[in-house]
């Protein structure tokens, strides 16, 4: 039986590129995803999406709600694992990242991914729910 997981996303977007990851749970099916996780007991969308950016990009990264937009919100299997559908509450934000992305315990690796990219495994959440959106938007190019 397949489970629901309420998680959240969080699209980065500066010159035309997207802040992609490839965390320890992705990196187990080799796919890139984006800054985010699960909702914990007790958690808005809002204080998971912000805790998951200081957990993931850190470094003194300063960050608040009023960065955030949420776009949308979809159901689909999980990227790390196919036993789980997740609930993604996706937002987008266009604030600069001017501290260094280093890798930690969650994060393998960062790129900034732009359009054409092929040697990029995107999660289904990124090409098929969030691509089309920041294409039409003009915000990837």
């Amino acid at each position: 039986m397949e489970k629901l997981k309420r998680v959240v996303g969080v699209a980065f977007i500066e010159d035309g590129k997207l802040l992609i990851v490839r965390s320890v749970r992705s990196s187990k099916t080799d796919s890139w995803t984006l800054v985010g996780g699960g909702i914990e007991t007790g958690e808005t969308e809002i204080t998971a999406a912000l805790r998951e950016v200081n957990e993931e990009v850190g470094q003194g990264f300063e960050f608040c709600e009023e960065d955030l937009l949420p776009i949308m919100c979809f159901k689909e299997l999980a990227a790390s694992d196919t036993d789980v559908i997740i609930e993604m509450n996706l937002f987008l934000t266009l604030k600069p990242i001017h501290v260094s992305l280093i890798p930690n315990d969650e994060i393998l690796e960062y790129h900034w991914y732009k359009i054409g990219e092929t040697e990029y495994n995107l999660s289904s959440s990124i090409r098929e729910h969030f691509l089309p959106y920041a294409i039409q938007k003009g915000l990837i190019y």
